[in-house]
């Protein structure tokens, strides 16, 4: 079963623009701060192959090992991280955004993501359901993700030496 991803989610960081723009200095460290990223891959200078602990229940049958490459532009300009689907890696065709507006003495992060996870082994009978339990799971992910990197931009660590968190 292929199920389609189709995300939005803003958080108002407590930080100047200036400094939330940091994240575009650390890509890796950014991307790092993924729930659930079993492991990061370099395919070049600005792609990644990305893989993520099971997503669902197994139990229920519903259940997927995401994995997907990407490559990655960042517009400073912009505030901007966009990733664009790179085929031929993974099971999933996904791309998105990290969009940084300045909101007075405060910053808007948004976190886009689109795309398809392709043959997501679902029973028959939980196939009605499969969908929209799996982009809930994904969604879960997204708001830890944008609450673990409001937390790391808040402190005074300088951003290129963030410690990676392991999953929980």
């Amino acid at each position: 079963m292929n199920i389609k991803l189709d995300i939005e989610r803003r958080l108002l960081l407590p930080i100047d623009h200036a400094r939330a723009l940091s994240l575009l200095d650390d890509l890796e460290g950014t991307i790092g701060r993924f729930p659930n990223l079993k492991k990061l891959t370099r395919l070049a200078d600005d792609s990644y192959l990305w893989q993520l602990r099971t997503m669902g229940v197994r139990i229920a049958k519903i259940a997927h090992d995401l994995s997907y490459a990407a490559r990655y532009e960042i517009d400073r300009d912009a505030g901007a991280i966009r990733w664009q689907p790179l085929k031929g890696h993974g099971n999933a065709l996904i791309g998105g955004e990290i969009r940084l507006a300045e909101k007075g003495a405060q910053t808007e992060m948004l976190f886009k993501v689109e795309g398809v996870m392709h043959d997501v082994p679902v029973p028959l009978l939980y196939r009605p359901l499969a969908g929209p339990f799996i982009v809930s799971k994904m969604t879960t992910l997204i708001e830890r993700f944008l609450a673990r990197t409001g937390e790391a931009l808040a402190t005074k660590i300088p951003v290129k030496t963030f410690p990676k968190k392991k999953s929980s």
